[in-house]
């Protein structure tokens, strides 16, 4: 019995131990970053990004160019003056039909009858 008692608290203690944290963590992440296995993979990564002459600082500097090109053009624009409502003395009209040419604001004349067999 005393046996019994004495194997059950060894397995208990045994089974409880094992669930507490030890002494020393062992954190693999930490491992990870001591040995560098993913640097060449972040350096891949960030080879883009880095430096003056990077792709990522051209295409950045040719937006800004854009930018800078397309306010001008605003600035330009605002400084001729828009059209408004009350600037327009002739009426326009939209076109029905694409390259379509420019008509006067005369009514179509009236078609000819057409004749039978051109006699009538």
């Amino acid at each position: 019995m005393m046996r019994v008692i004495l194997a059950f608290v060894v397995v208990a203690i045994a089974a409880v131990s094992s669930f507490q944290p030890s002494s020393h963590p062992q954190n693999t992440r930490m491992d990870t970053a001591r040995y560098g296995l993913f640097d060449g993979f972040i350096k891949n990564m960030e080879a883009g990004y880095v430096g003056d002459d990077s792709a990522y600082q051209k295409a950045k500097a040719s937006d800004e160019q854009k930018r800078a090109a397309k306010k001008a053009k605003f600035e330009a624009k605002r400084a001729q003056g828009f059209t408004e409502l009350k600037d327009v003395k002739q009426r326009t009209f939209a076109k029905m039909k694409f390259g379509a040419e420019e008509e006067d604001d005369e009514p179509p004349a009236a078609p000819e009858k057409k004749k039978l067999f051109g006699l009538f």
